[in-house]
């Protein structure tokens, strides 16, 4: 760590400093001075999740990969790369490890920028049109993934915690042991991206985002083996959207730009809007609004809903589409338009969604509230607090209460 530390060019107080201003990012209340470095650096080793820590503030001051075992901090026994290992057996291990720090209640995987940048320097280039064929295997995976994609759209997923993760533990070693030829099959590996890609909605919407991120990054090692380049474009704009949730805006756009890149422009229309609507939304989020309102206006051009459908991953409703757009529309400051759009949201939103309605009509209340209109903003808010009632999770409990924040400041004023 001294190594690097020198070659950072920071003080043992530098390092103290920025290990503290990044863990309260991640909630954390670190009081760490000169000496706690000293002593890490005489031979000591913090709890988890400081050797994370400390290794992603490095990682961001050299502009490069370092791992908490490159530190020295952490154990080397767990240093094994799950990049080099076969992509199933990386996602048991992760999932195994995952299941077992939630029964022992262990600190949370932490955000690292270092590596989604190092995947994306990876060989994402092999992508292919993967198989449409679907082996039983496959399909029973599938059948899963749509399950508990439906329920994370309909209810959020707090109520989930770690079943879904403890199912993806239990089969995949399974699957391995098998040694099948259903095994390496692009389906079942597409299957099982995708099954890591609903984990990773889950945690996200718990408000776990380096848990998230951790299962994205194993959903795009398995697509990329499956060759699924559908898969593997929607898990970036995936990632994407979960970066920019933490105000990194410079990753996010990286994210969405390589993902339409990925997909190609013979990728099914749904993606493709799916996509630039993503794109959009960083572009405004930096201040290009040009380019914004261009990818905005090729998201809503291309946009065709597949209502056949059979997979979630393989559409984008009407009503989502919207809600991309009420939200680029507001990064660029347009007000009237940016609350129709989410009106236009609403109107085809359907009515089990209710994590969906929470957050869409708490949006619409707000907007209206901003503009002194309490009596249309009255009945958004009465339809946002009804669908809560029913949702459990952490974006729609944000949204429902700067509601309630915002509808208490109005009061007080009139």
């Amino acid at each position: 760590m001294a190594a690097l530390q020198q070659e950072a060019g920071w003080t043992n107080g530098d390092l103290a400093r920025e290990v503290n201003r990044l863990g309260t990012l991640h909630g954390l209340r670190l009081t760490y001075d000169r000496t706690a470095v000293a002593h890490w650096l005489s031979g000591s080793r913090p709890r988890p999740p400081v050797p994370a820590l400390v290794a992603e503030v490095l990682s961001r001051r050299l502009g490069r990969l370092v791992t908490p075992e490159w530190t020295g901090l952490a154990s080397p026994q767990q240093a094994a790369s799950s990049s080099t290992a076969h992509p199933i057996l990386a996602l048991a291990e992760f999932a195994v490890t995952d299941a077992d720090s939630d029964r022992r209640g262990r600190p949370a995987r932490l955000f690292s920028v270092q590596e989604i940048e190092a995947e994306l320097s990876g060989a994402a280039i092999r992508l292919q049109n993967s198989d449409s064929r679907r082996s039983s295997t496959a399909q029973r995976l599938e059948h899963l993934s749509s399950f508990f994609f439906e329920h994370v759209q309909r209810y959020g997923g707090l109520t989930l915690g770690s079943t879904l993760s403890r199912y993806i533990a239990d089969e995949t070693p399974r699957l391995l042991v098998m040694r099948s030829a259903e095994t390496d099959r692009p389906e079942v590996l597409t299957a099982l991206a995708r099954l890591s890609y609903v984990q990773a909605a889950i945690a996200a919407d718990s408000g776990r985002p380096g848990l998230a991120q951790g299962y994205y990054q194993h959903a795009l090692r398995l697509a990329r083996r499956a060759g699924a380049r559908p898969d593997y474009a929607i898990t970036l704009r995936a990632l994407a959207t979960l970066a920019d949730s933490l105000g990194e805006k410079a990753l996010s756009g990286k994210l969405t730009g390589h993902a339409i890149e990925i997909a190609g422009p013979n990728a099914a229309p749904a993606l493709r809007s799916f996509l630039y609507s993503g794109h959009a939304l960083t572009l405004a989020r930096t201040g290009d609004r040009p380019a914004a309102l261009r990818a905005l206006a090729t998201a809503l051009r291309i946009h065709q809903e597949d209502l056949q459908a059979t997979s979630p991953f393989e559409t984008y409703t009407e009503a989502s589409l919207q809600y991309q757009r009420a939200l680029v529309l507001k990064a660029l400051g347009a007000g009237p338009d940016h609350l129709q759009a989410l009106l236009d949201s609403l109107r085809t939103r359907p009515v089990d969604h209710h994590k969906a309605l929470a957050i869409t009509h708490s949006q619409i209340a707000l907007a209206l509230l901003h503009t002194g209109q309490w009596d249309q903003a009255l009945p958004h808010a009465q339809k946002a607090f009804a669908s809560a009632r029913t949702v459990s999770s952490m974006p729609a409990r944000t949204n429902v209460a700067e509601l309630r924040q915002s509808m208490a400041a109005f009061r007080r004023r009139i």
